[in-house]
């Protein structure tokens, strides 16, 4: 019994060996397809899994709410597409990216304040232009 199931199982593996060479097997492999990214021409230093921080702001513009996601989950959100080169929301307002005042060390007090008010008054003007992406400011990366 153990005889005849050994030359069945050799014999078939023979068959099977014939019928599968190197070259049938290449030649139905397909390459696989580069993958391409819907917001391909972001500013260098921004990337598609970059961190921003989502705000949501009561009818009197004092934020609520804020929560970390990616680039591209925020441009979906905003239905972003590019025109002419820029990228614009749902509205066609152009979207600018703006990094926050970031430190790994303090300046001290009186400076620290001064320099946030400034970036605050900044991104306030951005604002009042374009729809703006806040990008996470990691203070183990800034120094």
């Amino acid at each position: 019994m153990k005889l005849t199931f050994l030359m069945t199982f050799v014999v078939f593996a023979l068959f099977q060996s014939g019928n599968c060479n190197r070259s049938a097997i290449e030649t139905k492999v397909s390459p696989t397809p580069k993958t391409t990214t819907k917001y391909d021409r972001l500013p260098e230093n921004i990337k598609p899994e970059t961190k921003v921080v989502k705000t949501v702001k009561n009818e009197k513009g004092k934020t609520v709410s804020s929560e970390t996601t990616t680039v591209e989950k925020r441009l979906n959100e905003l239905k972003a597409r590019y025109e002419k080169d820029k990228l614009v929301d749902e509205r066609g307002r152009e979207i600018r990216f703006f990094e926050p005042l970031c430190r790994g060390v303090s300046a001290g007090e009186v400076q620290d304040e001064a320099d946030r008010k400034a970036k605050e008054k900044e991104l306030a003007e951005v604002e009042k232009k374009y729809t703006v992406i806040v990008l996470v400011c990691d203070p183990r990366k800034a120094m």
